[in-house]
């Protein structure tokens, strides 16, 4: 049961004032902005209410203390008895349960996503992206416990790590040790995404220094399997779609993630394979140079862009050189994550100059698809190639079933709504500017702490509903579920900025 006694309102004046970058103070007046009115944070119906009452008179007190209130629900939250984390759990006025089949009566449900066919609807909000939250949840109470030694921090951190070992021992049972699928029904399935190998990289990564040394030493044995398995298949992705993915050769911020892998495998051994593994991985990469949004308007440039489903389902004017966005600027993170996780481990290859050249290129993607009134980012929007320019998308007709993309209902049409991973993404990525690129500190800074001055119950939602008419009644169940990620990437923040000064 967590404590309603918080009537009387912390002082949150003290961690804007006390908010330092670099070892220069940000003054208050630049943190609170003429742009971003108080109180102007619309309220969404539904799951906000519920996590309203879950966390009461969340906006009376301080950064600090929402964190210690989000870090208690979550993490009673996403436990389940298979000791993997579930994902995605629904909000209901009585807590954050598991989601049920009956959950979804009436509504559009799904039984295929990208590939895979569940066995039970649920199994996507169970567990499409168990590996993500067990290795963002091990990162963020590893920083907790860097920056408090709180050993309730490194307890909650053993049940992530938990997590991230049985389902790597699915891969093992499996006869692929290195193969990390994501566990839909608690099991071991053959579908994955690059994504889950980084934040399981970041997970044990973050780690593996406060770890016994037996964790120690399995983790290692987990990180060079990885690297070994990936080096085998070169990289590949198998069963997404029906059919395979390179992420060796997806230039950008997958490529990133794998240069990272054998990296941290070089570092753990001083094996020269490893080190000619990344030199090999990064040949075929540009993340050095280009965004994932850069890469496009260049084919465009040359014409060689070719209109996507996704440009089709936002309506999209490709002739006239405009395309949508899906999932494009929230991989700043893994790029991120994996640029810093490199420099720590071949930093004759990849300089601290090249750290904070690639962070201030990734960065510069925070304010697209951006609203600065409610402080969230939309999922879909139009991009312009002429001046990098964006606008949001009118709601547009639902496909046919037999076209919704990847078989996903929320992918079936395009409008407004809210995207609540975005937010967390490039959360954690300005506080990986602030710590290594000295250039955009100051920047970076102020907009994390903004955000966590900002943070209410509605940012913790996967998806949600601005106003009540961007998602139709037939997919609104959607709407009603924690995000995977946006509270284990806001403990992570607030920690990562005690440890870097930045406020107290």
């Amino acid at each position: 049961m967590l404590p309603t006694d918080v009537s009387v309102p912390l002082p949150r004046r003290n961690f804007l004032k006390t908010l330092v970058a670099g070892g220069l103070t940000l003054p208050l007046s630049n943190l609170t902005g003429a742009d971003v009115p108080a109180g102007s944070l619309s309220s969404v119906p539904g799951a906000s209410d519920a996590l309203n009452g879950l966390l009461p008179d969340f906006g009376r007190i301080s950064p600090g203390e929402k964190i210690r209130r989000i870090e208690q629900l979550v993490s009673a939250g996403r436990r389940h008895p298979s000791g993997i984390l579930v994902c995605m759990p629904y909000v209901a006025p009585e807590g954050l349960r598991q989601v049920r089949t009956s959950d979804f009566e009436g509504q559009d449900q799904f039984s295929v996503n990208f590939g895979h066919k569940f066995k039970a609807i649920t199994d996507f909000f169970d567990n499409e992206n168990s590996i993500t939250t067990s290795g963002s949840h091990l990162a963020a109470q590893s920083l907790r416990f860097k920056a408090t030694e709180d050993p309730t921090a490194l307890a909650a951190a053993r049940v992530a790590y938990r997590s991230l070992r049985i389902i790597f021992q699915f891969g093992v049972d499996a006869g692929v040790p290195g193969f990390m699928g994501k566990p839909f029904h608690f099991e071991y399935s053959a579908h994955t995404t690059g994504d889950q190998y980084l934040h399981t990289l970041w997970g044990l990564w973050s780690f593996l220094p406060i770890a016994s040394p037996q964790e120690q030493s399995e983790i290692r044995d987990m990180l060079i399997a990885i690297a070994d398995y990936q080096m085998e298949v070169d990289y590949t992705i198998f069963n997404r779609t029906g059919g395979s993915w390179n992420n060796r050769l997806d230039p950008t911020d997958y490529n990133a993630i794998m240069a990272a892998i054998v990296a941290v495998a070089y570092k753990l051994t001083g094996d020269q394979k490893y080190r000619d593994a990344y030199k090999f991985v990064v040949e075929t990469g540009n993340w050095q140079t280009h965004r994932r949004i850069d890469y496009i308007v260049e084919q465009f440039a040359n014409g060689t862009y070719e209109p996507k489903q996704w440009d089709e389902i936002a309506g999209a004017q490709v002739n006239a050189g405009e395309f949508a966005h899906w999932e494009q600027i929230q991989h700043c993170q893994f790029t991120a994550i994996s640029s810093a996780i490199i420099h720590e481990c071949v930093p004759d290859l990849f300089t601290s100059e090249d750290l904070s050249r690639v962070l201030e290129l990734w960065w510069a993607d925070q304010t697209m698809g951006f609203d600065p009134v409610n402080w969230n980012y939309l999922y879909w929007f139009l991009i312009s190639t002429q001046d990098r320019s964006w606008r949001s998308v009118e709601m547009t007709p639902r496909l046919p079933r037999e076209e919704w993309m990847g078989g996903h209902p929320m992918l079936s049409f395009a409008s407004k709504w809210v995207y609540g991973d975005c937010l967390a993404r490039f959360q954690w990525t300005a506080m990986v500017v602030a710590r290594h690129c000295p250039a955009k500190r100051q920047e970076a800074a102020k907009f994390a702490a903004t955000t966590l001055e900002k943070l209410s119950p509605r940012h913790l939602l996967w998806i949600s509903d601005p106003d009540g008419h961007q998602i139709p009644p037939s997919a609104n169940y959607f709407s009603h579920f924690l995000s995977s990620e946006v509270p284990e990437n806001m403990i992570a923040s607030y920690y990562e900025g005690r440890r870097l000064n930045l406020w107290p």
